[in-house]
């Protein structure tokens, strides 16, 4: 890594109304003297994250070591982002990990002992607790924290950042707009309390309408929200700063109007559901080639897909990262796309499109496997469930089946993944009981979870909460597909394992007995499997004599 730059993450890439904020700049700059750590703080819309990504594409240019950039908003984004930067940064063996937290711990001890000219981004952080054993606490490292929640400050130097200056707002509507007229755009500015976000919105729509200052403003108040929107209260999502919902929703109307087709709504819709996640590119293009995108079998040309892309970057809807790989949307933005689909009654069908993608996506991870995509995907995932809580319920059976199948399939990427096994216990626990609840204890997505569940609970050491899983799946297996069905002697073999594992060797020997005669029928007496069935009972045989104990009594 002497010799060579290494970029992690979906670093964002400069938008058009970026403003150099010189002297937030600066003060960052002069952070970097004191303490590694600088927590910039602010109310959503104010540009926190853009003002991160100016600085890390800034030590970009100036070639320093690492730039990495991690979704700090929850646990799966957080461990999933420090993974990938570890890995990237070649701790230590690839990241053979044996726990969530060993990637981003190793990550900081790395840091805090050679960690010059690195820099380290994690963004839209929520819980100081969560991330406050992954933040080097010395060295040379430089470490940007983005946070809208107080707390989060106490983490590193705090940098207050807040809405545009009249200056800054001015010059960003004058800008894009090529207007001259300062009072008027004094006027919108001031109508947006001079949130950037606002701002960006306003002037794509001034800029791609060709509007006067006058004329959009009056259409920015003539917008009654509460026809628009519906305004959900489950204590999660921000309550819209002023003129931000209008001005989203003109730039929402504005990009639908130019594209008859529908596409840049399929787009944004899709993104709404699985914001906060950045969302690759290539799952939105095949979405499109598999008609999932518009829904009804409607297929979409990449080339349609990357043209809305395009135009919903223009009206300030969306922003790509750094790399154009992937493309993520201002929470706010998704929140007012989502409270427009609840409003039309349209949420339900816009998430059984997320899913649908996702779906389609997760499947396709396996063929190779992508490990990047595969860590990516339980983050994708839950955000879809969380936004699709509060509005769907068992009522929608075919969304809950679809969102079901989607935990099923995260859970499968994370077993294979092979260390994020805390993470997988987390999942298969409550997806485990769900799966026995809707699709029955038989269905072999029940019994995969299941066994998912005992192999994780293993690989944790807690074999035994693991063995009744495993008996229970043994069960199903020797009563539905007889007792010499490859499956069962597998699931014998595991149980027999367990028993083994948790000091039980007794018990052990009458299912590697029995596994032995299966494959000797089925195999042959050489056959690999078949030797290595003895081979397991000769050991369990010997621990048994070792504890002084025998088989157990047959009923």
């Amino acid at each position: 890594m002497e010799n060579d730059q290494v970029v992690v993450g979906d670093i964002p890439s400069q938008r058009a109304g970026l403003q150099p904020r010189p002297a937030l700049l600066a003060q960052l700059n002069r952070s970097g003297q004191g303490p590694p750590v600088a927590v910039l703080t602010g109310t959503c819309g104010v540009g926190k994250t853009q003002l991160a990504a100016a600085y890390a594409r800034a030590r970009q240019v100036a070639g320093w070591r690492l730039i990495a950039w991690v979704n700090a908003r929850g646990s799966g984004s957080l461990l999933t982002g420090l993974a990938a930067v570890a890995d990237a940064a070649g701790l230590p063996d690839g990241g053979a990990w044996q726990g969530p937290a060993d990637a981003g711990l190793a990550l900081r001890h790395w840091l805090e002992a050679d960690g010059s000219r690195c820099l380290l981004v994690f963004d839209d952080a929520q819980d100081p607790d969560l991330l406050r054993p992954f933040v080097p606490a010395a060295g040379a490292a430089r470490v940007l924290i983005t946070a809208a929640r107080e707390p989060v400050a106490d983490l590193g130097t705090s940098v207050p950042v807040n809405a545009f200056s009249p200056a800054e707002a001015l010059a960003l509507l004058a800008g894009r707009t090529g207007l001259t007229d300062e009072d008027g755009a004094s006027a919108v500015a001031a109508e947006l309390g001079y949130l950037p976000l606002a701002l960006d919105q306003a002037a794509a729509v001034i800029a791609g309408q060709h509007l006067e200052y006058a004329a959009y403003l009056a259409k920015l108040r003539a917008l009654p929200v509460e026809d628009y929107l519906v305004q959900t209260k489950d204590g999660r999502e921000h309550p819209y700063p002023p003129g931000v919902a209008e001005a989203v929703l003109l730039s929402l109307e504005a990009a639908r109007a130019a594209d008859p087709l529908g596409v840049c709504s399929a787009v944004i819709e899709v993104m709404a559901m699985l914001s906060p996640a950045s969302v690759r590119c290539d799952l939105l293009r095949a979405a499109g080639r598999a008609g999932t995108l518009l829904g009804g079998g409607r297929r979409v040309a990449e080339s349609m897909v990357d043209q809305a892309l395009e135009r919903l970057k223009g009206w300030s809807l969306l922003g790509f990262s750094l790399d154009g790989r992937a493309v993520t949307v201002h929470c706010l933005v998704a929140q007012v796309v989502r409270g427009g689909l609840a409003r039309r009654r349209r949420f339900a069908t816009a998430c059984r499109a997320a899913a649908s993608a996702l779906e389609m996506s997760a499947e396709a991870l396996a063929k190779p496997l992508d490990q990047t995509a595969v860590r990516q995907m339980p983050g994708l995932v839950a955000a879809l469930l969380e936004n699709a809580g509060p509005h769907t319920d068992d009522a929608d059976e075919k969304l809950s089946r679809m969102l079901l199948r989607l935990r099923f399939l995260a859970l499968d990427h994370l077993m294979e993944l092979g260390d994020s096994m805390p993470d997988a216990i987390a999942m298969g626990e409550p997806l485990t009981a769900d799966l026995e609840r809707v699709l029955g204890p038989d269905h072999p997505d029940t019994i995969s979870a299941r066994n998912n569940l005992a192999r994780a609970y293993r690989a944790t050491g807690r074999v035994a909460d693991a063995i009744p899983l495993v008996q229970q799946t043994l069960a199903t297996r020797e009563r539905l597909l007889g007792a010499d069905h490859p499956s069962t002697i597998t699931s014998r073999n595991n149980l027999a394992s367990a028993y083994r594992a948790s000091g039980r060797p007794a018990e052990a020997i009458p299912l590697f007995e029995a596994n032995v005669a299966a494959c000797e029928r089925l195999l042959g007496a050489d056959h690999p499997k078949t030797l290595a069935s003895r081979h397991h009972l000769d050991l369990a045989r010997q621990e048994s004599a070792r504890a002084g104990t025998g088989p157990p009594e047959q009923a």
